[in-house]
């Protein structure tokens, strides 16, 4: 299946991905002149139809299993060598001028793999600094391939690719370093928010993006819609997780754990500075500290090494006997500010712990009593279908040692009357939502929506 655009004479843009479903972003912009990608993500439901466990595609055979099923494009002049070569889709010098990333998340970035090492990439210095760190982390879970050029970028850059001119804005999401852009074109300009949200610490960086959209007049805007929904709104704001994640620290008559993602950054803040206010110590596990110290010089960020209200948590290893020759390299260089089960099990009030489905083993050494888990990350775990033997094996785990469970969680994604905000201030020409799976709600606020089909595109 052939999936390329003829050449425009005028600005398009074509959705490979991230319409009719929330994430996948892959969207296409082509001038006379220019080719860019916004985004070159992984759609949650990638290859469920076709693949499952341990019935997957074979890494060395590239993408010769994904263009059978058709769930990549068959697009020529994008793909490496390496990816192509067994498949009848022969390689040719890439034509695209770049691809510009929102954020580091898979569903933005999960397809950067399978690209022509010659195209370049453009994101933030956070995201940059994210994937990187996520790389050496977790090597088999993050790779975003080879790239001979990676430009990273910070809000007020301008960057100009023929007849372009790219305007990266910082804004707020569940993550640093998400970016909107405003993007001058042939056509008139075009505004594309990235994942957003505007109830956290940072709402200004969303609003700041608003204004200098709504100041740009333009043609077109591509408005993520994840809580787009024809349902009530229940809308958190990250200060309510601070208050209720205070409130339940303040109660707890025992060890208090923490379930979030590890690049929530605004949830690290809310947490540590709830356990702070209890007189508590922060315990995160060795990954975590790695990445903070990572993150350090970009971000207002605690040294894992030094600060007295975190302490870096260290499994039982091969010696059973906390000696440095049981850790790698990455490990080692926190145990200056190593605690362990004994400690957290002889004064488990003393402590807030950093959690998670994969570290539930501990508790069989710090064998919690009277404890409490919060959950503070997305509700599809606790809610979803697909996640039901995890939740059975979570909630079993939890009444096994008596833990109490809470919810405290506010979304990385604007609500609805957020988002009525943005397209009423930014008030485009025409209106594309992407990023939704209810994408007819944004005729409710906008007189001119198009909306987008997989693999169909819009001319401007």
């Amino acid at each position: 299946m052939s999936s390329s655009p003829p050449p425009p004479s005028q600005t398009s843009l074509t959705f490979y991905g991230g319409a009719g479903e929330i994430g996948g972003n892959k969207f296409l912009l082509q001038t006379p002149r220019s080719k860019i990608y916004l985004d070159f993500g992984e759609s949650f439901d990638f290859g469920q139809d076709y693949f499952y466990e341990w019935l997957e595609p074979r890494a060395a055979n590239g993408l010769e299993c994904y263009f059978e099923f058709g769930i990549v494009p068959m697009t020529p002049k994008l793909y490496s060598r390496a990816q192509l070569q067994f498949t009848d889709l022969p390689y040719e010098k890439s034509d695209i001028d770049g691809v510009f990333l929102s954020h580091h998340h898979s569903d933005h970035t999960g397809h950067l793999s399978f690209l022509d090492e010659d195209i370049p990439l453009y994101m933030g210095h956070g995201t940059k600094a994210i994937i990187d760190a996520y790389s050496s982390l977790f090597p088999s879970l993050v790779n975003i391939g080879k790239h001979n050029f990676i430009s990273p970028f910070k809000s007020g850059d301008t960057i100009r690719l023929k007849d372009l001119t790219v305007r990266p804005i910082h804004v707020e999401h569940s993550t640093p370093g998400a970016y909107a852009y405003i993007i001058e074109t042939p056509s008139g300009n075009i505004a594309f928010t990235g994942d957003f949200r505007r109830h956290g610490p940072m709402k200004h960086l969303t609003d700041d993006f608003i204004s200098a959209a709504a100041a740009s007049k333009p043609r077109a805007l591509l408005c993520e819609g994840t809580r787009m929904t024809p349902d009530p709104e229940n809308h958190y704001t990250e200060d309510q997780v601070y208050e209720k994640v205070k409130g339940i620290i303040a109660k707890s008559k025992g060890l208090v754990l923490c379930e979030f993602s590890m690049c929530n950054i605004d949830r690290f803040h809310s947490i540590f500075k709830a356990t702070k206010d209890a007189g508590r110590t922060f315990v995160i596990d060795t990954k975590y500290a790695f990445l903070l110290d990572r993150l350090r010089a970009i971000l207002n960020l605690p040294d894992p090494l030094k600060d007295k209200t975190l302490k870096v948590y260290y499994k039982l290893a091969k010696s059973r006997e906390f000696a440095e020759k049981d850790y790698g390299v990455k490990e080692k260089a926190y145990m200056g500010n190593m605690i362990t089960f004994r400690e957290i099990r002889a004064r488990p009030r003393d402590y807030v712990m950093f959690t998670g489905f994969n570290k539930l083993m501990e508790l069989v050494y710090i064998r919690p009593k009277k404890a409490d888990y919060i959950y503070s990350s997305s509700e599809s775990f606790l809610e979803g279908e697909e996640n039901e033997d995890q939740r059975r094996v979570l909630n079993n785990w939890l009444t096994h040692f008596g833990i109490t469970l809470h919810k405290a969680h506010c979304s990385g994604h604007a609500g609805k009357s957020d988002l009525k905000y943005a397209v009423r201030k930014i008030a485009p020409e025409i209106l594309i939502p992407i990023h939704t799976r209810n994408p007819e709600e944004f005729k409710k606020i906008h007189d001119n929506v198009i909306i987008p089909k997989r693999g169909g595109t819009i001319r401007l």
